[in-house]
């Protein structure tokens, strides 16, 4: 099974070519070396769980490969509640680390507050170091960005992503998009492609970021991290048509109510998660239950019309809150009084697996009458 690995490892080195180097003369067999300078420019690029999967085939190679134990650890949370770097480091052989390697096992063990202070001692010591260069130069570090990229051009794809969105905050969108293609030509990783859809999303073109984030989401779509924020903008390109469906959606439930429908109004709802409502009479918050729903009331509809339904979206677009109008009347059962209805209300939506679905609604007074208690 180890050969095999080993066999495929190669194969993929063969045909991608890889050749950048961040740690020299490296506390692991050439091979092996070869793997873990490529998951150091995963991890450089924001690639965490790709820089993990081949620090493991680094070790599947070279048991003793201590510098992949380094990314690993690198790559873990450094809460020191979990402790998962923290135990991490514990299985790095120090003794079998050179004086680079040694550097950056000092820095994953240096508390965050006290981070830049060490990394700038440790530039001092090796300036021409391509890893310790990197550590020390701060992501939103505009000209340490281009410093670097001048100086490890073959090495700079993370550089010219961190460029890119610099050039897109300042609204300079062509800058931005050549800094990324740069990006890309050194290292063709799922990370800059997101970072595109990205900063299509912050110009506005919500195509192109969608057809840029499937490119990330495509390397590996089970469980991807790049799903969500493909989701976000493929909802932000349709976001008229959606927000015509969420109006359509509110005229119906509320159909539905008025005609105690069940089946219709069960439609707009999730089974993973409770309605709450306010009426109109002003009484408490109440949960929606069938039972509730097909409670007879004390007076008859005669007409009841929506009007200037507004729809709001969270930025992370899986919540939506509508805000709207209503006007009608009704007829009180008993006294067969007529009672001019007017209010102004609002509810909130949730997109779930199954389509989008109210989970709340809370009316109230305005210029005319709610329903009676």
């Amino acid at each position: 099974m180890k050969k095999y690995i080993y066999t495929l490892v190669l194969i993929g080195f063969t045909l991608t070519g890889y050749s950048q180097q961040w740690v020299d003369n490296m506390s692991c067999n050439k091979k092996a070396s070869e793997i873990v300078n490529q998951a150091i420019t995963h991890l450089a690029n924001l690639e965490h769980l790709m820089a993990v999967g081949m620090a493991d085939a680094a070790l599947l190679i070279d048991e003793n490969c201590d510098c992949a134990k380094l990314v690993s650890a690198a790559a873990a949370s450094n809460n020191s509640n979990w402790g998962s770097r923290a135990k991490k480091l514990q299985n790095v052989n120090t003794n079998n680390l050179n004086e680079v390697e040694k550097a950056w096992f000092m820095l994953l063990s240096t508390p965050n507050n006290k981070f830049n202070e060490a990394s700038q001692k440790a530039l001092k010591l090796y300036p021409e170091s391509a890893l310790i260069n990197w550590l020390a130069t701060r992501y939103n570090n505009f000209e340490g960005m281009k410093s670097f990229a001048s100086k490890f051009p073959e090495l700079s794809a993370s550089a010219h992503n961190a460029l890119a969105y610099e050039y897109a905050r300042q609204g300079n969108y062509d800058a931005a998009y050549n800094a990324i293609s740069k990006s890309l030509s050194i290292h063709d990783g799922p990370n800059a492609k997101d970072s595109r859809a990205e900063i299509a999303a912050m110009e506005g073109d919500y195509t192109k970021a969608v057809n840029s984030q499937l490119q990330a989401y495509d390397i590996a779509p089970f469980a991807s991290p790049y799903y969500q924020n493909l989701v976000i903008y493929a909802r932000n390109r349709n976001i008229e048509g959606l927000t015509n469906s969420l109006k359509e959606a509110q005229i119906a439930v509320q159909d539905a109510i008025e005609e105690q429908n069940l089946e219709e109004w069960k439609k707009y709802i999730t089974d993973d998660m409770v309605v709450t409502a306010g009426d109109s009479n002003l009484t408490k918050f109440y949960e929606q239950t069938e039972e509730r729903f097909l409670q007879e009331t004390n007076f008859t509809w005669n007409e009841f019309k929506l009007n200037d339904i507004d729809v709001h979206f969270s930025p992370d677009m899986s919540m939506a809150v509508l805000t709207f109008y209503a006007k009608g009347s009704f007829t009180l059962n008993e006294s067969k009084e007529k009672v001019d209805y007017s209010t102004r209300a609002s509810a909130v939506w949730i997109a779930t697996n199954t389509g989008w679905k109210m989970v709340h609604t809370n009316y109230a007074p305005f210029g005319g009458a709610g329903i009676p208690q």
